[in-house]
């Protein structure tokens, strides 16, 4: 990690401007000094003590004099005595700044166990036929490591001449040094070092090492970069009865291209062949053709080859666009083999455009097999061609039945320009559709969608639709930016006086919570319609502030209706439970007093639940009281252990008192759990 830094920090500031370019160098004690201190360089130090360094060697790129200065001194720090990380640091800069004299310093360094790595790093960045005349003469005179690296360096190098010397080490190399040479040879890949991996692998056979097959193929590659395709195709042409599917398949690809001129014939070929892996290998090589006549000429045999060369090519051609493939495609989108009708409708994902959208949305309705309408949906859906959107809402508004699917399919697209036909969906005859609508309108209704919203709302009948409308109102209202704003639409209607609007709207008015809404939950709460009003006191409690809580309470105590009292009391309950800056102690009193109202089993329990959340002393002592009650306890219990965690801090002896009477009592496995491990917390304290 530390070379690591070292190297960014160096080569980060290489260019910074130094000096007077063109002058000879001048003394400067600063360099003088960052290059004495780089003679004891240890891990850990600043590397701010070598900038003079950094940017001498920035100057240097513009100026020669300069230039043999640094790497002068650099040479002197790996002749000297410096650390190890010193060296270190002179290999990496004399990547910029060496030459013949750098270079036989590096030399000089490679069989040294310790810096070797190092010297081949700076040969390999000098580079240059002396860095590899250098590095050749070392693969006589090292052993081991440092001559499988020696060999590693002269392939990375691709170094032509090293390719009979490092082919004479293969005859008594061991596994690594033969691994190395053989990589070597397949990088350097001349017409010499092409031979010597033939010859190798028709001595070893098939117990040659994977790196010679590998190699042979790395070998082929650069012959036909060099236009040695003759030798090339015999290298690859080689390895086809290779054991390893791999190597196989990566030969007939390297085959292909060293028949430049037959390429496409071969591909197709293959690709109508009954050899599972010359099919993979030319759909492969498929992909990575880039010449509109070769894509072309590909797609105009698509409809000669067998259902497997179709599913193949069509697979490799999936991630193009291209009007061949587009008609390949569409010619085979209804076939009947299912994979090859998926692949195709693949294909269409960037080859279509907005007039195949007709076709597609017929397989989506009509498609004779579940896979094929799936795909068809999913190409349609993910499809970036201009106009599909207007393609599908020029389809949706020439309907006035569309099917769920196709709804589904609208919202899928995510695009404003389909809310209008989402709106008129949910006006469509069959249930499903209409969810549909309801359901994409939640996400993508805008808010100058909301009075719509808000007509539909009140026309939609109750059940799963209108809860689904109403969530679609709700957050479309949230999104207006203005917050006073929200209720707007909504109210509107209501002044307007639809009929049932104030059945329907009230309680989207009440999740909104705006106080501007309240007047108008009152006047409903007063209407000589039963079902008006009961909107209305329902509306009031669903509010979801506490601002409305003394009236509930007020209702709670004098309301004769009985479920007005009991849909009052519960939702003070709630409210008065929810956070807030009102002493515990006063949010205790609240719900003790309240709870003296409940009449029915499961009012009790619920401001039991509610009291878990009250930290003071006096509600475990409430919920206490309930132990052993034979309707209450079963409330009663789970709440006083939450509480007495909620206090195990602020009142453990409390809390480990009412934890040790339930703990005999708790039938839920997860609190008998937890029980002891609250407990022992407490001891620990």
């Amino acid at each position: 990690m530390f070379f690591r830094t070292l190297v960014v920090f160096s080569f980060g500031l290489m260019w910074l401007p130094a000096g007077v370019v063109g002058a000879e160098p001048t003394a400067d004690p600063a360099l003088d000094e960052a290059f004495q201190k780089l003679m004891g360089l240890e891990p850990g130090q600043d590397l701010q003590q070598f900038r003079p360094i950094d940017q001498a060697l920035g100057a240097a790129q513009r100026d020669e004099s300069i230039r043999a200065d640094i790497e002068a001194r650099l040479v002197q720090v790996l002749r000297g005595e410096a650390t190890d990380l010193g060296k270190d640091y002179a290999c990496r800069q004399l990547v910029t700044v060496g030459g013949d004299e750098a270079i036989a310093a590096l030399r000089e360094l490679v069989p040294d166990e310790r810096m070797s790595y190092m010297a081949r790093f700076g040969l390999e960045g000098i580079g240059g036929s002396k860095a590899a005349d250098a590095l050749r003469e070392l693969l006589g005179t090292t052993e081991g490591l440092q001559q499988i690296g020696v060999v590693i360096s002269l392939g990375r190098m691709a170094d032509a001449g090293a390719a009979t010397p490092i082919a004479a080490l293969l005859d008594n190399a061991d596994r690594p040094l033969a691994d190395a040479c053989l990589t070597a040879l397949g990088q350097i890949g001349t017409v010499p070092a092409a031979r010597a991996l033939q010859e190798y692998v028709g001595k070893e056979g098939s117990s040659a090492s994977p790196a010679a097959f590998d190699a042979l193929l790395a070998a082929a590659e650069s012959l036909c970069q060099a236009g040695q395709f003759e030798l090339a195709a015999e290298l690859c042409q080689g390895l086809w009865g290779a054991e390893s599917r791999r190597v196989r398949e990566g030969a007939f690809r390297g085959w292909i291209a060293a028949n430049p001129d037959q390429s496409l014939a071969i591909i197709i070929a293959a690709l109508a062949g009954d050899e599972d892996w010359k099919r993979v290998a030319a759909a492969d090589y498929v992909a990575d053709l880039r010449q509109p006549a070769e894509l072309q000429q590909i797609a105009a045999a698509l409809g000669d080859l067998p259902a497997e060369g179709q599913v193949a090519a069509l697979k490799s051609l999936t991630p193009r666009s291209d009007p061949a493939i587009r008609q390949a495609a569409l010619s085979l989108a209804t076939s009947a083999n299912v994979d090859v009708a998926v692949a195709a409708l693949e294909a269409l994902i960037l080859s279509g455009t907005a007039e195949d959208v007709p076709a597609l949305v017929a397989i989506v309705i009509d498609g004779d097999d579940p896979q094929k309408r799936q795909a068809a949906f999913e190409t349609i859906r993910r499809m970036p061609a201009d106009g599909v959107d207007r393609a599908v809402k020029a389809w949706l508004g020439k309907t006035e039945n569309p099917p769920s699917v196709i709804v589904q399919l609208a919202v899928a697209r995510r695009s404003p320009m389909l809310v209008p036909a989402l709106l008129k969906a949910a006006r469509a005859p069959h249930a499903v559709a209409r969810l549909e609508a309801w359901l994409g309108l939640e996400i993508m209704a805008q808010p100058q969608h909301a009075a719509q919203l808000v007509d539909l709302l009140i026309e939609t009948a109750p059940g799963p639709e209108r809860e689904a409308a109403d969530r679609a109102v709700w957050l479309t209202s949230l999104r207006i930016e203005d917050p006073a704003q929200r209720s707007a639409p909504l109210l509107a209607a209501l002044e307007a006086g639809h009929q049932n609007a104030a059945v329907v709207l009230l309680p989207t008015l009440a999740r909104m919570g705006d106080p501007a809404a309240l007047p108008a939950v009152r006047n409903a709460m007063q209407s000589s319609q039963a079902r008006v009003r009961d909107a209305g006191y329902r509306a009031l409690a669903n509010w979801p502030d506490p601002i409305v809580a003394d009236e509930l309470l007020e209702i709670a105590k004098t309301s004769e209706v009985d479920a007005y009292r009991i849909w009052a009391l519960r939702a003070f309950a709630r409210l008065v439970a929810l956070p807030s800056d009102r002493p515990a102690a006063e949010t205790f009193r609240m719900l003790r007093d309240a709870m003296q109202l409940t009449v029915r089993i499961e009012d009790k329990q619920l401001f039991l639940s509610r009291l878990s959340a009250v930290r003071v002393p006096e509600a475990l002592d409430l919920l206490m009281s309930y132990v052993g009650d034979p309707d209450l306890e079963s409330a009663a219990i789970p709440a006083i252990f939450t509480l007495a965690k909620g206090l195990s801090q602020t009142h453990p002896e409390q809390a480990a008192a009412a934890l040790n009477k339930i703990q005999p009592l708790v039938t839920d496995p997860e609190i008998e759990q937890q029980i002891p491990r609250v407990l022992r917390d407490i001891d620990n304290r």
